[in-house]
């Protein structure tokens, strides 16, 4: 008869054996599960991330609707399938963390279980045995089936735990209604953001994040905003409210937060206000070890240190400062992380205003001469501030802010600078056509309509692109060129169709946008930074001294309708939310509106 602790060894090593295999085949179809899952999540575009607004399923329906925009039923069946797109990527992607660990304890159970069994087939030494009481072998082998048992139920229970998901990712609202806006859950301001996650283009749509609006127009076409109001009598003023350092840039929104940046030489600030109330919500500093040698900046007292607006996706907001220090917070006020670029060599200082692009932030940071191979254009990850890619620029210091088109299915950032207008691909920073328009200093930002990029510059022309070439297309996609009436220098330009309109020494000037030709200039008798806005159907100029000036545009000229009075001087641009317009003074921040919505 065998020894009891030969029969003992020989049960648990069979236990082992069985605990093994199991979880070897467990780690196996895990392993084969995971492979798949990464497969998917790495079929996109790009730089491999999926991007859930190109899917190809998408794709066709967003190009019926561009061709039936009032389709209701089509724009249901985007959003829903939008929605469960990217449930389904999150969903894959918290797969793919959670089969990782699943797949080390899997990986872990089966190499122990391996080792000893192998350690217990090894022959037996027999010693005196000195107790009274033996193994008892049918004990033991009980325990070991009990192990074998209990190994199974755990790693099915692992297997359980990778596929139920009960956790509630946050997910920008997929709004029904073109005024409707996404508002951030409380508890979800701070809370941890996926890797991978950017606001849908509705909800982007459905805000003004970045200068100038979503699309960078100054277009809203949002009901029940003020057409007058007097900030001297508080005619139509919500509040005002103290902003702290000086700036020059304008408010960024979304949802119930106002975003705005303030800064001096040696102070560079990131605010945050209740839309509602005018309460600040949050002051963060943005501070950043100088440089070896590195000077401050000497920016011209227009421009100031805090020229360039903010740029949010709503959980996030991000800013950029006149000595080249950019920065991102969450929307609770948490610093995410800072960056100094080095203090650009700019004639008036860094005056250009941040974008997005997906979960990237896009600068363009030019300096120097067109020769100098100084300027550049970059991408940083939203959420660590490294660069994703970062492409030279053949141009001069400049002021005018990028925007990001879409054509014939093809996003663009479009930027200009002397001497050319330069057009970018976003995931990767590659140039995709180029003309040379431009000259001298400049500072008036693009516009996009009527399928074609609208510059300017005072110095040169105004100019109209087809956006759908390649290389060099200063020879073949001008559509045309004005060079004699209305060249803007500083104001960014605007179009509502059938008209561009260009604002130069304190005259409106509008122009044929198909054509060029100059049609009739109106004159303000003002001095005019802030760039002209559209709301409630017409044409708004805001005056250095806080006055807005309001009419209704034809082709015929310019008919004013209102001059309303903030009280206090301002040459930054409008911010719009449902029923309220946001004005940044010199010293306030002002929201107008009706009390009764009205």
């Amino acid at each position: 008869m065998d020894h009891p602790k030969k029969l003992l060894h020989v049960v648990w090593a069979q236990a082992c054996s069985r605990i093994a295999l199991i979880a070897g085949v467990f780690s196996l179809a895990l392993a084969s599960l995971l492979v798949v899952n990464t497969v998917y999540l790495h079929r996109g575009l790009g730089n491999g991330k999926v991007r859930l607004v190109e899917a190809r399923e998408l794709a066709p329906l967003k190009t019926t609707l561009r061709e039936d925009p009032k389709n209701d039923d089509l724009k249901q069946k985007i959003r829903g399938l939008d929605q469960h797109l990217r449930e389904d990527y999150f969903r894959r992607e918290k797969l793919a963390n959670r089969g990782a660990w699943c797949l080390l304890a899997g990986a872990a159970v089966f190499l122990g279980a391996l080792k000893l069994a192998r350690h217990l087939r090894r022959p037996l030494v027999t010693i005196p045995n000195i107790s009274t009481r033996p193994p008892d072998p049918l004990r033991n082998t009980a325990l070991a089936a009990k192990a074998v048992t209990g190994s199974t139920l755990g790693l099915a229970g692992l297997t359980l735990a990778l596929v139920w998901d009960n956790d509630s990712h946050w997910q920008p609202s997929l709004a029904k209604s073109s005024l409707s806006i996404a508002v951030p859950a409380a508890a979800a301001i701070d809370g941890p953001i996926d890797s991978a996650w950017f606001p849908s283009a509705e909800d982007v749509a459905n805000n003004w994040p970045y200068f100038r609006g979503p699309n960078g127009s100054g277009i809203s076409a949002l009901p029940k905003l003020p057409d007058d109001w007097d900030g001297t009598t508080s005619k139509n003023i919500l509040w005002q409210t103290e902003i702290g350092l000086p700036g020059e840039n304008s408010p960024v929104i979304w949802g119930n937060r106002v975003f705005l940046t303030g800064a001096t030489a040696k102070r560079r600030e990131v605010y945050c206000f209740d839309a509602t109330t005018g309460t600040q919500l949050w002051k963060e500093p943005v501070v950043l070890p100088p440089s070896a040698g590195e000077e401050a900046p000497e920016p011209d007292e227009s421009t100031g240190f805090a020229a360039s607006s903010a740029a949010t996706d709503g959980r996030r907001v991000f800013a950029i400062f006149a000595n080249g220090d950019v920065a991102g917070f969450s929307a609770g006020g948490k610093h995410l992380w800072a960056r100094s670029l080095g203090t650009p060599q700019n004639n008036y200082g860094h005056a250009t205003s941040l974008t997005l692009w997906h979960n990237r932030v896009i600068v363009v940071f030019d300096q120097g001469g067109p020769k100098d191979g100084k300027s550049k254009i970059m991408a940083l990850d939203a959420n660590t501030g490294e660069p994703v890619w970062s492409t030279p620029r053949p141009v001069a210091n400049s002021w005018a802010s990028p925007i990001i088109i879409q054509h014939a299915g093809r996003e663009q950032i479009i930027t200009s600078a002397d001497p050319l207008v330069i057009a970018y691909d976003p995931p990767t920073g590659k140039e995709l056509w180029r003309a040379k328009c431009m000259r001298g200093d400049v500072a008036t930002s693009p516009a996009y309509a009527n399928d074609l990029v609208y510059v300017a510059c005072d110095q040169t022309s105004i100019a109209a692109i087809k956006p759908d070439g390649s290389g060099d297309v200063t020879a073949s996609k001008i559509a045309w060129q004005q060079e004699d009436n209305g060249l803007p220098d500083i104001c960014s330009l605007l179009c509502d169709g059938p008209r561009l309109y260009s604002v130069y020494m304190g005259k409106l000037h509008a122009f044929d946008a198909l054509t060029g030709d100059h049609l009739w200039q109106f004159d303000t008798k003002a001095i005019i930074q802030a760039s002209p806005s559209m709301f409630n159907g017409r044409i708004h100029l805001l005056t250095s001294k806080g006055i807005m000036i309001s009419g209704e545009a034809s082709k015929e000229g310019f008919k004013e309708t209102a001059r309303s009075a903030l009280g206090e001087g301002t040459g930054a641009s409008p911010a719009f939310a449902p029923g309220r317009i946001y004005l940044r003074g010199k010293k306030h921040l002002f929201c107008i509106g009706t009390k009764d919505g009205k």
